[in-house]
């Protein structure tokens, strides 16, 4: 597959950060483990970003599980939900990096599909809190997040 940019509707549903009390989307990302099998972590908008240039999705996964995936096989899939679409990403590692207990990926596109048959359509979600925040070790993630968009 070859490499495509983040696609503009996918980009705007990663950005921002979650607030205190708004509704946030939790946004599946698959991973393959060693049996073959899927394996899901839930992400936040706090464990997910966009690169500036918009050549890569960056992720922060604190899961061993997940982290054992990537690190073995280096490719994961992130669904998102925007209004009637469901956008599916094929993601491919292209660097990563430790701190926080986490993992923190620079996910090159490999594929994107938007799929939509006009309804609206629900995506999994929560009411973000500080509570969360803390539990999750957000400012942790946003740290990560930062640093791999520093040059190598």
């Amino acid at each position: 597959m070859d490499r495509v940019n983040v696609p503009e509707e996918l980009a705007v549903l990663l950005a921002g950060w979650p607030g205190p009390g708004r509704a946030e989307q939790a946004f599946p990302f698959l991973t393959v483990d060693e049996a073959g099998f899927p394996h899901v972590a839930l992400l936040s908008r706090a464990e997910l970003d966009v690169s500036p240039d918009r050549g890569a999705v960056l992720a922060v996964v604190a899961s061993t599980r997940t982290r054992a995936n990537l690190e073995r096989d280096g490719r994961a899939t992130l669904i998102a939900i925007g209004g009637t679409t469901a956008h599916y990403a094929k993601l491919r590692v292209t660097r990563s990096i430790t701190g926080g207990g986490a993992l923190g990926c620079r996910l090159a596109v490999a594929g994107h599909q938007a799929d939509s048959l006009g309804i609206p359509l629900s995506p999994a979600g929560f009411t973000a809190t500080a509570e969360i925040g803390r539990l999750e070790r957000w400012q942790d993630s946003r740290r990560l997040l930062a640093s791999l968009n520093d040059p190598q």
